[in-house]
């Protein structure tokens, strides 16, 4: 089995950062090199999968077999970080959509598993609110268990804010809203979650 190093590099990246662990540290844990674990994270370097699975355990997570199809949090959120520093607003939101589309297209197992790992900070609090929204949205639409990262609620904006979704679409009616998003103050038209 292969792991491609883009794919390598945001599971590494996600797993590290939601346990708050140096870079340094998680190297010494695993025993491998802080350099090597850097180009790793930044997709200059494709491991192993014995050596991914040896990170990832040091830092609390494992590879794992599902079957499920379809952008996770953590792609989603790396993808969605991507457009935004690449200056590309459309991309990202299309992203976004598409992680939607792979939620509401799992099963109630595939949507916990889309959704268990937290993903890195986006470097946009309104994107990481809106990641943040859209998993809660999905599982609780199905009544399914809500991970940790999720429970703790700092994904969440300090004033009730649109979700830029260009300049020919105003701020939504807060009725139509979302309970998911409106917790997180993402103001975002659950019709827009539609698939077109």
């Amino acid at each position: 089995m292969e792991i491609s190093a883009k794919r390598a590099a945001q599971l590494l990246r996600a797993a590290r950062l939601s346990q708050s662990i140096p870079q340094a540290e998680l190297a010494r844990r695993a025993g491998t090199a802080q350099p090597d674990l850097s180009l790793i994270e930044r997709g200059r370097r494709t491991p192993t999968v014995d050596t991914l699975e040896r990170i990832l355990r040091s830092a609390g997570h494992q590879l794992i077999a599902a079957p499920v199809l379809g952008l996770s949090g953590v792609e989603a959120a790396a993808e969605i970080a991507s457009s935004i520093e690449g200056a590309d607003g459309e991309r990202a939101f299309r992203v976004f959509l598409s992680y939607s589309d792979a939620l509401k297209a799992a099963d109630a197992t595939g949507r916990v598993v889309l959704t268990a790992a937290e993903p890195a900070a986006i470097g946009d609090p309104k994107w990481d609110a809106a990641v943040a929204g859209l998993s809660a949205y999905w599982l609780e639409r199905g009544r399914l268990p809500i991970p940790g990262w999720l429970a703790r609620g700092d994904r969440r904006l300090p004033e009730a804010t649109p979700l830029d979704l260009g300049p020919y679409v105003g701020a939504p009616d807060p009725d139509r809203v979302p309970t998911a998003f409106l917790e997180r103050n993402v103001l975002l038209d659950e019709s827009t979650l539609a698939s077109v």
